[in-house]
């Protein structure tokens, strides 16, 4: 059963919204962030730490696993993603930590939530002011970036080499850097296209549910029939290109690459050397890319809004949406009852470039500025490992991070997930591995809204996106040699 909102059977406190706490053991106090508030996050963290003394951190094979005992009470300050189904499984998994050992009992982890887009600039502000930030969720890309920048201390001492073993190569992977094991993920991650069947029957459609079925040129007019108007407003769009309103690379950045054959320049992104975008963002069949996406929003038939709607799938106003599977634990627990009525089909890709679906999906990390790193770590741990995965995949409903859950969950034996495990083997591929991911993913965003509700030329647009993160990432030269 999921947690109800307002609960705190995890001892854990969650602040996402402005609603007044009137029992703060009984309700979740919910503080919707945003940039401008950054820095109001590294202060509620540093005012929420006690002055418990630092833990160690030296090295050592062995797991260094001596944290606080159960009579003595200590919180964690841990910063993550807003979202029901997240918080619903990260304080179900906390519960589940501080029944496995006496000594988590009187652990109190304050959870601060903020919005995707403020997930980023917050962990920095909160390393940068010094702020007794523990622990973090952080997209897997994003992970070098904070290894780069000292945001985040090395976990190799926390797992041995059979216990990293037991992730996904491709999330281990996103989790080291230089050869350093720093973080462990969650999930693994590859978007396909859902469809709402009413609104495909009802535009005579019958999208194919196979892992190859539409190119993005097939897919278009498809798209453009579900659209539904009243007069001249519309009420039912055709798609909904990547979850939530984010402007991001993990779904938008897919549609450069894929319009270029596997291996390319364009569909690798980026240089080896992970500093140089112009040659790769900007070939010929990205920018045809550019702009196919941007008629999309624009033109004598959009298929999308211009502004994003929060939950337009979900809430029936769009017939498509591009997501990974956890959407699927979105759809059951909005229409419990099952009268939400979909399909999956795979990604389009382009039909002279290929498939493709960005890997990798949310990791923890642990700050360096926390003064008990060992009970952050074992937190960790506890969530990435059997127990807190099995636990976590339940509500959200994701692609496993660990190989022996992925094989064993019933539900990727069958469609629709069956095709979600199919597509990150067949047409799977790593998001950019850099550095400088989150300085590219800023300008990345700006440029996709750019392009979505201006009408600049589209070449403009992405010759100064590609000079703004050239000259962003260059301090990063060097970095893998």
């Amino acid at each position: 059963m999921r947690p109800q909102r307002g609960s705190n059977g995890s001892g854990s406190h969650v602040s996402r919204s402005s609603e007044p706490v009137k029992n703060p053991l009984k309700e979740v106090h919910v503080l919707k962030q945003s940039v401008a508030a950054l820095a109001m996050v590294a202060a509620l963290l540093l005012a929420s730490c006690g002055g418990t003394p630092a833990a160690p951190s030296g090295g050592g094979e062995a797991p260094a696993e001596q944290p606080a005992g159960g009579g003595e009470a200590v919180t964690l300050n841990f910063l993550t993603l807003d979202g029901d189904d997240m918080i619903a499984a990260t304080n179900a998994v906390i519960d589940a930590w501080k029944k496995s050992d006496p000594k988590y009992a009187n652990v109190t982890v304050n959870i601060q939530a903020v919005p995707f887009a403020d997930i980023f600039p917050a962990i920095e502000t909160a390393v940068a002011s010094g702020a007794e930030l523990d622990l973090f969720l952080a997209d897997g890309p994003d992970m070098k970036h904070y290894a780069f920048n000292n945001a985040a201390i090395p976990l190799e001492k926390y797992f041995t080499k059979e216990e990293i073993a037991a992730f996904l190569p491709i999330n281990v992977e996103a989790g080291t850097y230089k050869g350093v094991f720093y973080s462990p993920g969650i999930m693994e991650s590859c978007s396909n296209m859902f469809f709402n069947k009413d609104m495909t029957d009802a535009a005579g459609i019958n999208p194919p549910e196979v892992l190859t079925g539409w190119t993005m040129e097939e897919a278009l007019p498809n798209w453009q029939k579900t659209v539904q108007r009243d007069g001249s407003s519309v009420t039912v769009w055709g798609l909904r290109w990547g979850q939530g309103t984010y402007w991001g690379d993990y779904e938008h950045g897919i549609v450069r690459r894929a319009a270029g054959p596997k291996g390319s320049p364009t569909n690798m992104g980026m240089a080896p050397d992970g500093v140089t975008f112009k040659g790769y963002m900007d070939t010929p069949e990205a920018l045809a890319a550019f702009e196919f996406q941007r008629s999309w929003y624009r033109g004598e038939n959009p298929v999308s809004p211009q502004e994003p709607i929060p939950d337009i799938f979900f809430n029936k106003q769009s017939a498509f949406y591009i997501s990974p599977d956890n959407a699927i634990g979105t759809i059951n627990r909005k229409y419990p009852n099952g009268d939400f009525r979909f399909g999956v089909m795979g990604i389009p890709g382009f039909a002279n470039g290929s498939q493709v679906c960005h890997t990798d999906s949310w990791h923890f990390g642990v700050s360096p500025a926390s003064k008990q790193q060992d009970l952050a770590a074992a937190l960790v741990k506890y969530m990435t490992g059997p127990e807190g995965a099995k636990i976590w995949f339940g509500i959200i409903k994701q692609l496993p991070a660990r190989t022996e859950l992925l094989n064993t969950v019933p539900e990727y034996k069958e469609m629709p997930q069956k095709l979600f495990a199919e597509a990150v083997q067949a047409y799977g591929q790593p998001r950019i591995g850099t550095p400088g991911y989150t300085e590219y993913q800023q300008v990345f965003a700006e440029l996709m809204k750019n392009l979505a509700q201006t009408d600049a030329p589209v070449s403009e647009l992405v010759a100064d996106a590609v000079s703004k993160i050239e000259s962003a990432v260059a301090k990063y030269k060097g970095w893998n040699d």
